[in-house]
């Protein structure tokens, strides 16, 4: 195997890698963010301000995707 194929592979492996840490990492992130928004319809009276924050949500979910 030439040195630039090694090179590749390693490559291709880190890239793999920073992925799976993504994707942790924006599995965290939306668990926060339900966590925050469960918080949020226990405390708002208002159900106008309850659709403004679901759909901040879904606006936070879609651009982490």
């Amino acid at each position: 195997m030439t040195d630039e194929v090694k090179q590749l592979r390693c490559a291709v492996a880190d890239l793999i890698g920073e992925n799976e840490r993504l994707k942790a990492k924006i599995n965290w992130l939306e668990e926060g963010i339900e966590g925050v928004v469960g918080l949020v319809y226990k405390h708002v009276d208002n159900m106008s301000e309850l659709y403004a924050e679901d759909e901040l949500l879904d606006d936070l979910k879609e651009a982490l995707k």
